[in-house]
């Protein structure tokens, strides 16, 4: 049981630390430079369009991935006496969840209708994805952190 454990924390480290990478690199770093190097908007548009061009199918294959590979640590680790280890883990599926969530709002939903905007309303859409983008940074954050602060203050990985 113990190298299946040790398999199932390298694949959820690694899938959290993909998700936390790709969106905290696409928000804080390209997303900025892009849309100051082109002078108009369709070029960002385009080159935007171009760089996320099935990249949501991995993202999701990894959120999968991560959430699947959690579930399985917590069966593994579960013995029902430690409540705050119930807690945080509770916690820390609704963090991931509310992650599905927002990726899957960003993706389908909000980044198609800024993409097709108005001139006079990009702006708009496009200060409400980059707020979306911060709060998806966050999340990934949370989640990193409520599994440590699980390790560390109750003695139980997770």
């Amino acid at each position: 049981m113990k190298l299946l454990e040790q398999v199932l924390f390298w694949v959820h480290g690694m899938s959290a630390a993909a998700w936390f990478g790709a969106i905290f690199y696409r928000t804080l770093v390209v997303d900025g430079k892009a849309f100051g190097y082109f002078d108009r908007r369709a070029d960002y548009e385009k080159f935007s369009t171009h760089l996320a061009h099935g990249m949501r199918y991995f993202v999701t294959a990894g959120l999968l991935i991560c959430g699947l590979s959690g579930f399985a640590l917590v069966g593994l680790k579960w013995d029902g006496s430690s409540v705050a280890w119930l807690a945080l883990m509770g916690a820390k599926s609704a963090v991931w969840l509310g992650a599905c969530v927002l990726f899957t709002y960003v993706s389908w939903i909000h980044w198609p209708w800024r993409s097709l905007a108005a001139p006079e309303e990009f702006p708009k859409y496009r200060k409400q994805g980059q707020q979306l983008a911060y709060a998806m940074v966050v999340l990934s954050g949370a989640g990193f952190a409520l599994g440590q602060a699980c390790r560390m203050a109750v003695g139980v990985s997770g």
